[in-house]
Order: structure tokens, then C-alpha cells, then sequence
């Protein structure tokens, strides 16, 4: 059996997030302080190194007239500590005065009565650090240099020293930190408990928008998201129980009279009786079964806006094809059908489907009511930047009184004697709106019949 996945903890998350920054912090202030430490022993060992360079000079100062030193220099000299103190007393005359270690002489040679010089050397394969200074000799032609070394072992033992002293407050101070943050996240969601009441206490159609008064900014956008999916929520059930009741308004007729029909040949089973109520058996099923496609296909005209599969659409071509589909009804309704218009080349963006739907219930509605020897004409103009889809029908036309309000779900103008839903004008005014286009309608040629018309926008080439 499968685990089920561990539930994110933010908390945990964010934790989890500080901790290698907070380690990587750590071991870089551990490198600061090592750096910053070893700098401050640097300057204050170099300090004393100059200064025993300076106190050395002096020593040879009050020994002035003897060529080498006297004892108790030698053995203030020479004391052996953890880190011993090499010297080097030499004439450049005379050589090699007193030393307990090979020193090299400082190049250049410095200047006599200047301060002391400090250099870094390799000495016996020893990083060393020297102080030189200069003095006269006794008969002025000669200069004496007194030089003064040591390792660089007591410098970084003293940044160790800080370093461990250091670090473990810096840890502590880290992990105080982290036990901060915890603490203070742990707080900070408690601003989401009034949001997570508000959905809780709400009923189950109640999709209103969320108060956004006591949500923090932070999680504004989660709200406004949350806020976003109930409205298309709402909306979609609102296209539900539409739905709903556009089925049960424009089925229940149809079935009634269905029912009423059975009854009718149970009641009179004479063969004529019997077919009579077949013939109407069929012709209220059909109505029926058309009713219904046009009620599946006004839903997905209201609810397909964000379900467009946007293409490149040759308005011409679909014309075309679909007056030559229709050209067989029209025969059997002997009604003249045609297309007038370019072969190709009205592009548009859309989607192909729902634009032929809108088609076919335009040339529908005018086949209708065009009546028996009757026209029905299918046009297509390319303007500059538009083009212009209309049907037109040579039938009894509209009252221009009514013109406003064709497109409305199940509205049919006061004088219309034809059968119908009055879906198929809603349909094409819901395609329209999802496709950017304006509906207008108006009289045919001559002043007769009803014109029905779709502007697009062309598509740039």
C-alpha cells in the first residue's frame, strides 16, 4: 500500500531554509574573526618587535666603544621563552657583531636613525617576521644594523584563541535566533486563524467574496486568487441552474405533448388515428431533440470563452462549405440558397467550431422564416480592417421595435407564426461576444426580410 505524502510544514520549511544560510553565516564569521584576530596580533606583535628592535639599540647605545655585547645584554637577549627571540648585531665593516641566529641583512639597507622596518622573511625555511634599524658606527664611516626576528607561531596561536573563545557565542546567538524565528512564524500564522474560521463557517453555496479586512497583505494575493475561483465557481453555477431551467422550460411543452399523443393511440386504436398521432409523435421529438442540441450548444457559447481554442479561421471557406451542406434542405424547402462573397482569404481569429455553430443557426433561422419560394442569401465583405459576415432572409422580417432584443434566451417577436425556441439568435450573440464581434441586425434587400450581421476583426497579414 502506498504512503500517503508527509504534509508540508511551513514552519519546518522555513526552518529548514534558515538553518544553511545560519551554518554558512556561522563558519563565515568563524573566518572573519580568524582573519580580524590574526590582523590585531599582527599589528600589536609587530609593535613589540619593534619595540625590542629599539630597546636592543639602546642596550648597544650604553655599550658604545665595545665591539660586541656585554653579557647581561646576551643574556636578556637570549632568554628562551615558548617562542625564542632571534637577533642579529652587524657592522657592515666588520661583519657579524653578536647573533644567536644567521638573520640576513634587510635589503635595502635602512636608513640610519630611521624607525624601525618591519619585512616578512623565510629564514632556515621558517616563515619569520623582522624588525631592522640602523645606527652609526664609532668612526662614522661605518653603520652598525640591529636586527630582530621572530616566528609567526604566537600570532596565530593568539587568533585560535579568539577564534575559540569566539565561536561558540556566535553559535549560541544563531541558535537563539533560530528559536526566535520559530517561535515568530508560529505567531505570525496565527494572523491566518480569522481567514481559516471565515471559510470554515461558510455554507456550502455561499460563494460570495472573501473579507479581505482582516487578512494580512502577505496573503492578500492567496485571498484575491481564492476570491477569483468563486467567482467562475459562482458563475459556472449560475450556468448550471440557467441551464437547468432553460431545459425544463423548453422540454416541458414537448413531452407534454409526447405524453398526450400516447394517450391518444391507446384511447383510439384506428390504424388512421394510431398514425396521426405518430406523425405528431415525431415532429414533437424532433422539436424536442433540437431543442436540446440548441441548449447544449448556448452552454458551451457561455461557458466556452475561456475554453477557445484560438486559430486562424478563413471566414470565406467555412461559408462556402457550409452554404453547400445546406443546399439540399433548401431544395426540399424550395427556398433559393446562396453565397456571395470571396472564395478565400477572410481570415479571423477564433475558434473554428463555435464560429460554424454560430453559421448554422443564422442560416437556420433564415431558412425558417424565408417560407416557400423564398430566398436566403449568404454574404461575406472584406473592409479595411473588418470583415462582415451577414445572412439575410427574404421572409416577413422583424419589427424594428423588437430588433434590440433578438439574441435574448427564448424571446420570439409577438408576430412570429413559425415554430421555434428562440436559442438559435442567443447562440450566435454568445459566440459573437466570445469572439470580440458586434450583432446588429436590419432589413433585407428591398425592405423585406430580416438582416442578421457579424463584424470581426480581420486578422493582420
Amino acid at each position: 500500500m502506498t504512503r500517503a505524502p508527509r504534509p508540508t510544514s511551513l514552519r519546518r520549511r522555513l526552518l529548514t531554509i534558515l538553518v544553511v544560510p545560519m551554518a554558512l553565516a556561522w563558519l563565515g564569521s568563524g573566518v572573519l574573526i580568524y582573519v580580524l584576530a590574526l590582523h590585531y596580533a599582527n599589528i600589536s606583535y609587530d609593535r613589540s618587535l619593534a619595540d625590542g628592535a629599539r630597546a636592543l639599540e639602546r642596550l648597544i647605545r650604553s655599550d658604545s666603544g665595545h665591539d660586541e655585547l656585554s653579557p647581561q645584554v646576551r643574556i636578556l637577549m637570549e632568554y628562551e621563552s615558548a617562542e625564542p627571540t632571534w637577533y642579529a648585531v652587524r657592522s657592515l665593516r666588520h661583519g657579524v657583531l653578536a647573533s644567536n641566529f644567521d638573520l640576513p641583512v634587510p635589503a635595502p639597507v635602512p636608513a640610519i636613525g630611521a624607525p624601525p622596518r618591519l619585512d616578512s622573511i623565510v629564514a632556515d625555511g621558517r616563515p619569520l617576521r623582522i624588525a631592522s634599524l640602523a645606527l652609526a658606527g664609532e668612526d662614522g664611516s661605518d653603520a652598525i644594523i640591529v636586527s630582530v626576528a621572530e616566528t609567526l607561531g604566537e600570532r596565530h596561536a593568539l587568533a585560535r584563541e579568539i577564534l575559540v573563545g569566539t565561536l561558540p557565542i556566535v553559535l549560541l546567538l544563531i541558535a537563539l535566533v533560530l528559536v526566535l524565528v520559530w517561535f515568530g512564524v508560529t505567531r505570525g500564522l496565527r494572523l491566518l486563524d480569522p481567514l481559516v474560521e471565515q471559510l470554515a463557517q461558510r455554507r456550502a453555496r455561499d460563494l460570495s467574496p472573501l473579507d479581505q479586512r482582516e487578512v494580512p497583505l502577505e496573503i492578500r494575493p492567496l485571498t484575491q486568487t481564492i476570491d477569483a475561483l468563486l467567482a467562475r465557481l459562482r458563475e459556472l453555477l449560475e450556468l448550471q441552474e440557467r441551464f437547468i431551467a432553460d431545459a425544463a422550460h423548453q422540454l416541458r411543452t414537448p413531452l407534454a405533448g409526447l405524453r398526450l399523443q400516447a394517450e391518444r393511440a391507446l384511447g383510439d386504436p384506428r390504424p388512421d388515428s394510431v398514425r396521426d398521432a405518430l406523425v405528431h409523435v415525431e415532429r414533437l421529438s424532433a422539436g424536442a431533440g433540437r431543442a436540446a442540441g440548441q441548449l447544449l450548444a448556448l452552454a458551451r457559447a457561455q461557458t466556452g470563452e475561456n475554453r477557445i481554442e484560438w486559430s486562424t479561421v478563413d471566414l470565406a471557406r467555412l461559408a462556402r462549405e457550409h452554404v453547400a451542406e445546406r443546399v439540399p434542405d433548401a431544395l426540399a424547402a424550395r427556398i433559393d440558397l446562396g453565397y456571395e462573397g470571396p472564395l478565400h482569404g477572410a481570415d479571423v481569429a477564433g475558434d473554428a467550431v463555435m464560429l460554424r455553430e454560430a453559421l448554422v443557426n443564422l442560416v437556420d433561422n433564415a431558412l425558417t422564416y424565408a417560407g416557400e419560394n423564398g430566398s436566403v442569401t449568404v454574404s461575406l465583405e472584406c473592409e479595411l480592417r473588418t470583415i462582415v459576415l451577414a445572412v439575410e432572409d427574404s421572409g416577413p422580417g422583424v419589427a424594428e421595435e423588437w430588433w434590440p432584443r433578438l439574441g435574448e434566451r427564448f424571446f420570439r417577436p409577438p408576430e412570429s407564426r413559425r415554430e421555434g425556441s428562440g436559442l438559435g439568435l442567443a447562440i450566435v450573440r454568445r459566440i459573437a461576444d466570445s469572439h470580440g464581434a458586434a450583432v446588429m441586425f436590419g432589413r433585407g434587400r428591398d425592405g423585406r426580410g430580416l438582416r442578421a450581421t457579424l463584424r470581426f476583426a480581420a486578422v493582420a497579414k
